[in-house]
């Protein structure tokens, strides 16, 4: 996964990882820390690291999959954008429907 996907995963879905599995992908994300700076940072193998790492990014993965959060609030965005464009374009009642779908999949 792409350091953009695994950042907005770990912001909706990190605090549903094991502490471990959270630090390690923050570090190696975020922090940019190699995975053998990370096994001698946690005095384990770099296996280990690695192993630890592909749990966290399936079990984010697996929860989008699940809960569908990202997605949702990403498809808000877009209908609310979508409302904006359709109000400057004095389309009163598409505005309308607009808002109307993203409270429905906020409401879901």
């Amino acid at each position: 996964m792409d350091r953009f996907r695994i950042g907005t995963l770990r912001a909706y879905y990190g605090a549903m990882l094991t502490e471990r599995q959270n630090e390690l992908i923050r570090l190696h994300y975020d922090e940019d820390i190699s995975l053998g700076e990370l096994a001698e940072m946690f005095s384990v193998s770099r296996q280990a690291v690695l192993d630890g790492i592909k749990r966290g990014e399936a079990a984010l993965a697996e929860f989008e999959d699940k809960l569908h959060f990202v997605s949702r609030d990403r498809a808000v965005v877009g209908l609310l954008d979508e409302a904006v464009k359709r109000l400057d374009d004095a389309d009163g009642e598409g505005c309308r429907e607009s808002i109307s779908r993203a409270t429905a999949l906020l409401e879901e």
